[in-house]
């Protein structure tokens, strides 16, 4: 069967778990389920008992696996993962060579890109954005703004609270931050491969307040 999509022609077929479109470029094992009106196209790949449905897309060369589920209007491509027991829902898209795994949630219009890593029981929603190098784990929280948001990063955690970021025991103006040096960070007592990450968190979190 053909199906259009996007004004593009794309030869497939519908997969027997659940009835949705699977392009013949892509990967999808029989145990996972793609709903009626969900599509996964290019090479994208999706294994294990993973599930993407409602009208959610994954393409490109994005994977979704384990017993993740991706629903809604949600977007998985690019080279993206989703697994484990993550959930990618509503508006939600990830991409680039973005990361979303353990139980970890995005959604509403959130947007997870570059090499972001969204995992442990982190919830980004509303309309954050997580980008970069950025990793948010644990039980973090992101919404739509960015006071009170702590990521975590190699033991360390970064806080931020009306304009001022806190880093260890340290507090400065996100400026402030973006202006040390690796020298004065180790000096800091922050660990050198720390230094690129915070560097990472900073412009992410200039880009949205």
């Amino acid at each position: 069967m053909i199906k259009n999509i996007d004004g593009c022609k794309i030869k497939g077929r519908l997969h027997k778990n659940g009835g949705g479109f699977i392009a013949n470029t892509a990967t999808v094992e029989a145990a996972a389920y793609i709903g009626s009106e969900a599509c996964v196209f290019g090479d994208a790949m999706v294994y294990g008992k993973a599930r993407v449905y409602g009208k959610a897309c994954v393409f490109g060369k994005a994977m979704v696996s384990g017993e993740a589920m991706v629903s809604g209007e949600a977007m998985v491509y690019g080279e993206a993962c989703v697994f484990g027991e993550a959930r990618v829902y509503s508006k939600a898209m990830v991409f680039g060579k973005a990361r979303v795994f353990g139980e970890a949630r995005v959604s509403g219009e959130a947007m997870v890109s570059g090499e972001a890593m969204v995992y442990g029981e982190a919830r980004v929603y509303g309309e954050a954005r997580v980008s970069g190098e950025a990793m948010v784990s644990g039980k973090t929280k992101v919404p739509m703004g960015w006071n009170g948001a702590t990521f975590c990063c190699n033991s360390w955690t970064l806080t931020v609270n009306e304009g001022f970021i806190q880093i260890g025991c340290y507090t400065k103006t996100l400026d402030g931050w973006l202006t040390v040096t690796q020298k004065e960070a180790v000096a800091m007592g922050l660990p050198k491969e720390f230094y690129k990450q915070y560097k990472a968190f900073g412009k992410m979190v200039k880009g949205n307040i």
